[in-house]
């Protein structure tokens, strides 16, 4: 899904889809809707991946020393779940402020991230966990909230925290089969 399709979801959510969309097209009016709009966009997908959903990520980095500096990674790491060697050994690591210390060689790193900030021709960074609509709630709950619109905030923010819920629901889950006795 495209940063500019949940824009303009949000935007016909709120009553301003004309003007967005004559933004969007090329024309001067509903500019400064469309830069509220996607700044809201930017802070609901960062809320989403830090408090809600993670976003998840894996890459294969080699280093002489064992010293992993984050700023090397592809993107802003958040959260470190593991470190393997190249063959999926676990390896032990410690964490410091802007690096992480494990064994030298390749290693894989997993880890959560933040996503960076978006254009309005750039793709979201949910796939799947997130919908439009989801994203668009939030948007709007985010914008109502900025305009002074208290009590409609309030509306979109139970609408967004309940969408919220329903895809944290929908994430899998483990099953325990019950036991048979004799």
């Amino acid at each position: 899904m495209t940063v500019k399709e949940v824009v303009l979801l949000a935007a016909e959510e709120l009553g301003l889809g004309e003007s967005v969309a004559a933004h969007l097209s090329g024309g001067a009016e509903g500019e400064r809707e469309t830069a509220e709009l996607l700044r809201a966009f930017n802070l609901v997908e960062n809320e989403i991946a830090l408090d809600y959903l993670p976003l998840y990520s894996e890459e294969e980095i080699e280093s002489e020393t064992g010293v992993i500096r984050f700023d090397g990674l592809s993107r802003a790491a958040v959260r470190i779940l593991r470190v393997c060697d190249e063959y999926g050994n676990k390896l032990p690591f410690r964490l410091f402020p802007e690096w992480l210390k494990t064994q030298a060689g390749k290693v894989k790193i997993a880890y959560t991230y933040s996503p960076k900030e978006k254009g309005l021709e750039d793709k979201s960074d949910y796939v799947l966990q997130a919908s439009p609509r989801l994203l668009a709630y939030g948007i709007a709950a985010e914008y109502s909230l900025t305009k002074g619109l208290f009590e409609e905030a309030a509306v979109w923010d139970k609408k967004y925290k309940d969408a919220l819920t329903a895809a944290y629901r929908a994430r899998p889950s483990r099953i325990l089969r019950s036991r048979r006795w004799a």
